[in-house]
This record gives C-alpha cells, structure tokens and sequence, in this order.
C-alpha cells in the first residue's frame, strides 16, 4: 500500500492542470483557470457571479479577477441583475462557447494520448476518479458541480 494516495492524486491532478495551462496557452491563448469558468458557463448556463465562483469550487475574488479578461475577449457577458442590485449575472457568448468546445477537444485529446502513451486504459481510469469523486462528495457534503 502506498503511504499517501492523497498526494499521489494531487500531484497527478497539479500535473495535468500544468499540461491543460500549457496547451491551451500555446494553442488558444487562454490559461485553464480561464477555460474552467467558460466550461462552467457552458455546462450551468447563464447564472450569478457567486453561485459560477462556488460551483468552479473558488473564491468570489477569484471569479471577480478572472471575468474582465473573458469579457474584454469577448468569450463571456457580465451584467447587473435586475432582480438584485447586488448581484451581477455572467453567460457565456457564441464566441466564448465556441473556444470553450475548442479547447474541450483539444484537452480530452491531450489526455487520451498521454494515457494512451503511459499504457493506461482512460476510461476506466476516468470512471474510477468518478466514482471515488462522487463517493468523497457524498461523504463530506461538498457541491457536486465542481
């Protein structure tokens, strides 16, 4: 047995979050903690600032400074919502749903390949992270979309 599977999947997880920056820096001109929130714009949809920032699984500050990139790109709109002074609505545009489908492609590529070149089989690998994902979710209540 392994001393600390913990850190083991945390630094496969570091790793890949490495890789994801560098290809799609390289090819698509956006970080991966950019890509995160338009893949989170495109799975939840138009929603709040706060409840985008909780399901990414960060910070509202985090969510405040990584926004005006992706709207002066053009790959997201960020507006007042009339409902709630306070609160502002973020949705994705065609263009930034676009990129977010590019850059999906590309990502699950990458990793098909690498698993593919280390002699790993990716689906039961990815079905294994799942279901340990889902069980640790279940056991410590933490949200389900991040």
């Amino acid at each position: 047995m392994r001393d600390d599977p913990a850190l083991v999947i945390h630094d496969l997880a570091a790793e890949l979050g490495r890789a994801a920056d560098l290809l799609l820096g390289e090819k698509h001109g956006i970080s991966f903690a950019r890509y995160r929130v338009l893949r989170g714009l495109r799975r939840g949809g138009a929603t709040t600032q706060h409840a985008l920032a909780e399901s990414l699984g960060i910070g509202d500050a985090s969510i405040s400074r990584v926004l005006p990139a992706l709207v002066d790109r053009g790959w997201c709109l960020v507006e007042d919502d009339p409902s709630h002074g306070r609160r502002r609505r973020v949705r994705l545009t065609p263009n930034g749903a676009d990129l977010e489908r590019v850059c999906a492609t590309a990502l699950a590529e990458a990793f098909y390949g690498a698993t593919s070149d280390a002699g790993i089989d990716a689906d039961q690998l990815l079905a294994a992270a799942e279901a340990l994902t889902a069980r640790l979710r279940s056991a410590t209540g933490s949200a389900a979309d991040r």
